[in-house]
């Protein structure tokens, strides 16, 4: 569910360093981070902050991602995309941490639930689609509901190298979901456990796949993702727009917006364009509230264009 960032449009080889540094990094850090969370996040922050200063092009990438939430000022989009980098490294941070977790306990010291009359939805019997982006870190919120009784499918990028995945699929199964890649057995699996009453969790914000829906979000043209409208309207889940901030450390707000479903009848089209704008003035206006929450460091408005 969680998009691990990474810089896009380099070449497979520089992918694949990336990811064995990664997956090193990763490994030496689990037993110290894990146990010790409070000194890694500050440690976490310093990096980002380092990183922001030393990697000019993707810190140009992150503003102009950011300056449409920001309503067009550079230097807030500037300021917005140091806290981007800050949080990429923490992220890091929550993955070490999830074996170490208590989830009742998390959730009563670090999670701040906003739009608590939506939370039924999740909890109700009957296929649920949560439909997040990549703000916050939605595995530590997904613990608040494993620890319900709920199961979950989590559909999610495959990386490179493969024992990145694989490293990351075993740290994000900690939060209580099973990982799946976005791909087409991937998808078939979520779209099983929807027919049979459950739920799924999804990315809408990045358009991985052919196709896409041409959508206006923050005033530009932009493709989201077909796929979770799709999985919603064949299944008849209900759709939870579910957002996530992070404060500071491992400290989190959780945004649930007003559930809505997928018409299976009439235009096809028209219903899965219908969800997706829906879904995206959600996103819009929880990246105007805190833009910096946004991890993507791929040139987003050029690469996803329409229109």
């Amino acid at each position: 569910m969680v998009y691990v960032p990474r810089v896009l449009g380099t070449t497979n080889f520089y992918r694949n360093i990336l990811g064995a540094l990664t997956l090193a990094a990763l490994k030496l850090a689990l037993p110290v981070a894990g146990r010790f969370p409070r000194p890694a996040y500050a440690l976490a922050r310093t990096a980002g902050w380092l990183a922001w200063r030393l990697r000019r092009g993707a810190r140009r990438r992150v503003t102009n991602n950011l300056l449409p939430a920001c309503g067009g000022d550079h230097a807030l989009a500037i300021a917005a995309s140091q806290k981007t980098f800050q949080n990429i490294a923490s992220y890091y941070v929550d993955l070490a941490t999830l074996p170490f977790r208590n989830g009742p306990t998390f959730e009563q010291e670090h999670i701040r639930l906003m739009g608590r009359e939506h939370l039924p939805a999740l909890l109700k019997p009957g296929p649920v689609l949560v439909a997040s982006a990549h703000t916050g870190n939605p595995e530590l919120a997904m613990l608040a509901v494993t620890q319900r009784g709920r199961s979950l499918v989590e559909l999610v990028e495959p990386l490179s190298p493969p024992a990145l995945s694989r490293e990351m699929t075993r740290l994000r199964e900690f939060a209580g979901g099973k990982v799946v890649y976005a791909d087409y057995r991937g998808t078939r699996e979520a779209f099983r456990k929807l027919r049979a009453g459950g739920m799924v969790a999804v990315m809408a914000d990045r358009n991985l796949g052919r196709g896409g829906i041409c959508t206006n979000l923050l005033g530009q043209k932009v493709l989201l993702p077909r796929g979770p409208w799709e999985l919603a309207r064949r299944s008849g889940a209900t759709v939870v727009p579910l957002f996530l901030s992070r404060n500071f450390a491992d400290d989190q707000t959780v945004w649930i917006e007003e559930p809505f479903t997928v018409p299976g009848e009439g235009d096809r089209d028209e219903a899965l364009k219908s969800a997706a704008q829906h879904w995206a003035n959600f996103f819009g206006t929880h990246l105007e509230r805190d833009a910096g929450q946004w991890t993507v460091l791929e040139a987003f408005w050029e690469t996803h264009s329409c229109g």
